[in-house]
């Protein structure tokens, strides 16, 4: 807790009273702090000092108190009667307080006609306490207080903040964000509120969604700034997408399938018949026509497979095994398209996973392809295998094109491909049969410098069936 949360505690008996203004005071008369109804009683913004409030008169029954407090080791009070330096105010009876643990002097002013704000302790805690990232914030953007989540959204001290600029905090969670902060509040005071929401790369591992909401209070003419933790429903958002994606894969698939190959089957016969009389002419073109009967029959069976429950078809085996046939498989295709391909592994024996090795072949023969394809003569392909606790994490990283931001959040929707000719059902395949595993599988990509997928598998439970021997080979 800060020194000015301490000294606020100490004095919440009298600085939460929702009806009289108060402030705390030093013993040389500056102004430490002041109570809600304070700010919005009285026009006395940039005051420093007390003397900068009352007039030279009441200025001499002030120095008279504060010296006796300076003195004291014990709570002094005192009431008396003072005069605004404003003239249009009328007098009023000021109550001091001082207390010595704090060593800070408290002037409490009854002000006759005023009218009691309703909850005005209420609003403070809430302020304080919300489990949201809350600013208060001056019409020129100046950050007058924030609430205790200053840590765990920005990692921010009070010091960092109350003072500075709101500029400072949009800079951290929303660096995209161009706009001026001036138009920005003469929006939200136009709408009453502004939200919006942005990614905030909170650590390497760790991407955050952050829905920001500015309010501003006419009354106060203050600007509150709200941000709160919307990860977990963005998160959501995008794995209902996903899932409403493969259903549709799903129906669609299972409506024309039947359709698709009853004419699919007719016309394989008849190219089988037109070669027996054709010519070496007509010969090249069936051969066209069979390769692209080939294609279509192979993208539905892709549509079937993302539709259908997963088999029961698992057993356990090493993925280090399997990775490393799928490495030797693709091996000469790199060294024709002039790759390097670096395998790295760090575990401690040979920990194996529970799954169907056949399709997760498919899926490193999908992600090494996608990776081999992405890159030119020169590329380099990093293939990193190693263990974290009961995970196996397997990351595979590409120099080659990358990908933009848009393109990342939609690379595990169906249909959707970046390659020319390409079905977009490949990464929807691995996603799927990774989730089937148990496991997980996240993306990481820049434009121009690469691709790199991260994996995660848990180990596989001792006794879950008969493994594999160590550094057998699954590719048969």
């Amino acid at each position: 807790m800060s020194d000015f949360d301490k000294i606020r505690k100490s004095v919440s008996f009298l600085m939460d009273d929702n009806f009289r203004p108060c402030l705390i005071l030093h013993l040389n008369g500056d102004i430490y702090s002041e109570n809600e109804p304070f700010k919005i009683h009285f026009d006395m913004k940039n005051k420093r000092n007390i003397n900068e409030i009352i007039n030279p008169t009441s200025m001499h029954d002030w120095t008279r108190f504060s010296e006796r407090a300076g003195n004291s080791e014990h709570t002094l009070m005192e009431i008396t009667l003072i005069s605004f330096l404003d003239k249009e105010k009328s007098p009023v009876q000021m109550h001091l307080f001082y207390i010595p643990e704090i060593k800070k002097i408290i002037a409490m002013f009854e002000v006759p006609g005023l009218k009691k704000i309703p909850s005005l302790k209420t609003y403070y805690n809430a302020f304080k306490q919300s489990a949201n990232f809350m600013l208060l914030v001056d019409p020129l953007g100046e950050i007058i207080d924030v609430n205790e989540m200053h840590t765990v959204f920005i990692n921010q001290t009070r010091d960092e903040l109350i003072g500075h600029n709101l500029v400072k905090v949009l800079a951290i969670v929303d660096s995209d964000n161009s706009e001026p902060l001036e138009t920005h509040f003469e929006k939200v005071k136009e709408q009453g509120s502004v939200q919006s929401i942005t990614t905030y790369q909170r650590s390497p591992d760790d991407t955050r969604y952050y829905h920001i909401i500015t309010y501003y209070d006419s009354d106060t003419n203050m600007f509150i700034v709200q941000l709160s933790d919307a990860t977990e429903k963005e998160n959501l958002q995008v794995q209902l997408a996903h899932s409403g994606s493969l259903s549709a894969v799903g129906q669609i698939a299972a409506s024309i399938a039947h359709e698709i190959r009853n004419p699919i089957t007719t016309l394989k016969g008849f190219t089988q018949l037109l070669k027996v009389s054709a010519t070496e002419d007509s010969i090249r073109y069936i051969s066209v026509i069979e390769d692209e009967i080939e294609r279509m029959e192979s993208i539905l069976g892709e549509m079937l497979v993302l539709s259908k429950p997963s088999e029961k078809k698992k057993s356990v085996f090493s993925l280090e095994v399997l990775v490393s046939d799928m490495v030797s498989i693709l091996s000469p295709k790199a060294v024709m398209d002039g790759i390097e391909v670096v395998q790295q592994v760090e575990l401690s024996n040979n920990p194996h996973i529970f799954g169907d090795p056949d399709k997760m072949k498919q899926v490193l023969l999908n992600l090494f392809k996608n990776a081999l394809e992405s890159m030119q003569v020169g590329g380099k392909l990093s293939i990193h295998l190693l263990e974290s606790d009961e995970k196996l994490i397997l990351s595979i990283t590409d120099t080659g094109k990358g990908m933009t931001r848009h393109q990342v959040s939609q690379v595990f929707m169906p249909f959707f491909s970046s390659k020319p000719g390409g079905t977009g059902l490949g990464l929807p395949f691995v996603l799927k049969t990774v989730e089937d595993h148990g496991g997980t599988i996240a993306v990481e990509s820049q434009v121009g410098i690469g691709t790199k997928f991260i994996l995660t598998f848990p180990k596989a439970k001792d006794g879950a069936s008969a493994p594999l021997k160590s550094k057998q080979s699954i590719v048969s």
